[in-house]
């Protein structure tokens, strides 16, 4: 390994050990910490807006408010942000509205750029219900979805194929570009690149809002993408393909390199990475790296992981369309083998800011091994584990056909190189890196769109406390108040519906044998304790002294309520009983 990558896989390995000593895991996507009306409240006169607080900027994609009756109110502003906060999202809300529950749907795009959608509620007057059912599910139609991934797959694709072929033959092959394969094959990934960014500007604005395929040329998102972080990077994107194209036109309009010198192709090679790293930030503002914590760290190292696997796996396809068939004895002597060192830089590279770009986004073993991100994380990595056995498995073919070992003749030295056979081969596993190397870059197309282990692992543990057994509850239950016979009894309970919004609740005192029971007081309360919610007085109508009714109890949230009731059945003895209530 050259000097020079030893020392940078040594540099980039002290910074993963500080990081690892430091603080935090990433917190990717954006989680709403705050709303106006709260969620669940319930209000005595209609709001003129609605407020959300998010926990990073975002950009407000969609905001939609369900009146009681379950559809769309009209005349709802366009959410906004108010001045010099950009973590907070705004819209007016019409005058007149009637009372009842009300469900407000957002989708939101977080500072990674990835849309999240969610839904809350708040009541005029009463409760009459909870969210809206799929209120905080919008996902974009299938056609958008599927334009919007293709995009990305080729975006990866373009510039690992741009990149790639340009570091080949600037590093690896003396006057390579004078090939018309070359040429080709650069434009190619150029064009690629460039359709697959406009692609994604036109699909990103529907993506984000949950729109359909017919809102891919929507003035209004186009514009929406125009004004968002995205859309500027992409644009930004399209900028820079720009100029690597003029430089192109300049390179290819010259003549080949006849006399070729060692700083050449450093020079030639270290703008090739100057031009991926600029391109690469585009991605890595627009991903994971740029929120949760060691933001100034992660977004270089995940820029050079994006740099380094283009170089690797881009190289491939000029390796074995290009090279391989092009009957240059020479070149391949000195390419094969410069290549051969470049790929195990680049493998050193990407295992280094890989297991970072990981620790960051799993966190824990848990979550490695229990969330659909860490799957497919692991299925990459295995792929990338076949990659490098192939790697390793060719680099022992060209140390041992191109070590220059002489062939001594009678008349003069010779060296002799790899047979027909032999080439085709390597051919053949290089094939086979270059179809792995495809998938790859589809998982990894996946994966930074994807929503991360740690955030899938906090919102699963927060949907284990809404309870699974749920609907009416119709329980009757033993107490004993004290003071002999007189204080044991039984409490008949009725709750119902049993979920978010407007309950009925109905109380029976009864005796050992289960007749009417005179009691001197009955009282009852609800309370959430996993969110310290409560305890809230139920408002009992009592009917006799043995029977109480409560006709509007409002449950505000999904979870595991307590309904506890007192009995007392003297001036000094009374019980209290619990009653679970499981609400969705």
């Amino acid at each position: 390994m050259p000097r020079w990558a030893a020392r940078l896989v040594v540099v980039l390995g002290a910074l993963v050990a500080a990081a690892l000593g430091g603080a935090g895991q990433a917190s990717a996507h954006a989680v709403l910490i705050g709303t106006t009306p709260g969620g669940f409240e319930v209000l005595e006169s209609a709001p003129r807006e609605v407020t959300l607080q998010f926990n990073e900027p975002v950009e407000a994609a969609k905001v939609t408010v369900i009146g009681p009756g379950g559809g769309a109110v009209g005349g709802v502003s366009a959410p906004a942000h108010p001045p010099g906060k950009a973590d907070v999202v705004v819209v007016m809300l019409p005058s007149g509205l009637t009372e009842g529950t009300y469900t407000v749907s957002y989708r939101v795009v977080s500072a990674d750029a990835h849309p999240v959608p969610g839904a809350f509620a708040f009541s005029i007057g009463s409760v009459t219900g909870g969210v809206a059912a799929n209120a905080g599910e919008q996902t974009a139609d299938g056609v958008v979805s599927a334009l919007y991934a293709v995009a990305r797959w080729l975006g990866y694709a373009g510039v690992a194929l741009l990149l790639g072929t340009a570091f080949f033959v600037a590093a690896c092959w003396p006057g390579g570009e004078a090939m018309p394969a070359v040429r080709r094959m650069l434009w190619t990934g150029w064009g690629t690149l460039l359709g697959a960014t406009v692609l994604a500007f036109v699909s990103y604005g529907p993506y984000s809002a949950a729109g359909t395929a017919a809102d891919l040329l929507d003035p209004q998102l186009l514009g929406a993408t125009l004004g968002s972080r995205m859309g500027l990077l992409l644009v930004v994107r399209v900028v820079l393909l720009g100029l690597i194209a003029a430089v192109l036109v300049h390179v290819f309009r010259r003549t080949s390199f006849a006399e070729y010198q060692a700083r050449d192709h450093r020079r030639r090679a270290a703008l090739v990475l100057t031009a991926g790293g600029a391109l690469a930030i585009t991605w890595s503002l627009t991903n994971h790296s740029v929120t949760g914590a060691q933001v100034a760290l992660s977004l270089p190292v995940d820029a050079i992981h994006l740099v380094a696997m283009a170089v690797w796996l881009g190289g491939l396809p000029v390796l074995l369309g290009v090279l391989l068939r092009s009957g240059d004895v020479f070149g391949m002597r000195i390419a094969i083998p410069r290549f051969s060192r470049t790929a195990l830089v680049c493998v050193a590279v990407l295992v280094v800011t890989g297991t970072y770009q990981a620790w960051r986004e799993v966190g824990s073993l848990t979550a490695l091994f229990a969330t659909s991100y860490g799957a497919v994380l692991l299925a990459k990595v295995g792929l990338v584990v076949v990659l490098v056995l192939l790697g390793v498995l060719a680099r022992h073919w060209v140390r041992r056909h191109y070590t220059y070992a002489p062939v001594v003749s009678k008349k003069r030295k010779t060296y002799r190189g790899p047979e027909e056979r032999e080439v085709s081969r390597f051919r053949r596993m290089i094939a086979t890196e270059a179809v792995l190397a495809a998938v790859v870059l589809g998982v990894t197309a996946f994966l930074v769109s994807a929503e991360p282990a740690t955030a899938e692992l906090a919102r699963e543990r927060a949907e284990a406390e809404i309870p699974a057994r749920t609907g009416p509850v119709n329980v009757v239950l033993p107490f004993d108040a004290g003071g002999g016979p007189a204080g044991a009894g039984q409490l008949a309970a009725l709750v119902t519906p049993g979920a978010v919004g407007r309950n009925e609740v109905h109380l029976a005192v009864l005796d050992a044998q289960r007749r009417p029971k005179q009691v001197a007081e009955l009282t009852a309360s609800l309370s959430l304790p996993s969110k310290s919610v409560g305890p809230l007085p139920v408002a009992l109508q009592f009917i006799g002294g043995d029977h109480a009714i409560a006709v509007n109890v409002p449950v505000t949230m999904p979870g595991m309520w307590e309904l506890a009731v007192t009995v007392r059945t003297s001036e000094v003895d009374q019980a209290v009983v619990r009653i679970p209530v499981g609400a969705r």
